[in-house]
């Protein structure tokens, strides 16, 4: 089940960073979404490869609060709208500033229930408008046997190319790891191992 080809993440993204690649993290609340993303950003600049947020959590309170925290710590530019703004509309202003500094969006999104139509049909249009070029999503490890409705929902949605599983350092059994790729055969990409920006482990 856990067998699957090594992706090298930074190459991936150094080959195409003259489309200014964007890539869209999906999940639920309290999944670890924007803590992942601040992850990625920091493991980006560890190779000199620039990036920059796009604040597209127009819905839960604090997110874009959140998410600016992160960039001033981290010196990564964020692109924002007001809340209630459409979330389709902030990455595509994102899209459009990297078109012209040939760097990443890193683009976070509203936490979702798969079960909420509404929202998953808001996800579909950020996806049409946008054309992402990689689709993450971010799953708790203490998730138990819902991690299973959450990969299958989401895949069904907007077919997400790989998956993140987060606080694995609180979950000694790792169950939620078998659960996912066994559900979606989509690649693990890296694993969250702390609060650290370094706590990002590559999938092995």
């Amino acid at each position: 089940i856990l067998d699957q080809e090594k992706i090298d993440f930074i190459d991936m993204i150094s080959k195409n960073l003259d489309r200014a690649p964007l890539i869209l993290f999906l999940g639920y609340n309290g999944s670890g979404k924007t803590t992942t993303i601040a992850k990625i950003g920091y493991l980006l600049k560890q190779f000199d490869i620039p990036c920059i947020f796009a604040a597209a959590d127009t819905f839960r309170a604090a997110a874009i609060e959140q998410l600016e925290y992160h960039a001033r710590k981290l010196g990564i530019k964020v692109i924002k709208h007001t809340y209630k703004a459409d979330p389709a509309a902030v990455i595509f202003d994102a899209k459009k500033y990297a078109a012209d500094k040939k760097c990443v969006v890193l683009a976070d999104t509203s936490g979702r229930v798969h079960t909420d139509k509404n929202l998953m049909e808001e996800i579909k249009k950020i996806c049409r408008v946008n054309n992402p070029d990689l689709k993450i999503l971010v799953v708790d490890a203490l998730t138990g046997n819902d991690i299973i409705n959450q990969v299958r929902e989401f895949d069904e949605a907007v077919k997400v190319d790989a998956l993140i599983i987060t606080k694995v350092d609180v979950d000694e059994k790792g169950g939620a790891i078998l659960a996912a790729r066994d559900i979606c055969k989509k690649p693990i990409l890296f694993l969250g191992v702390g609060q650290e920006y370094k706590d990002l482990k590559e999938f092995d």
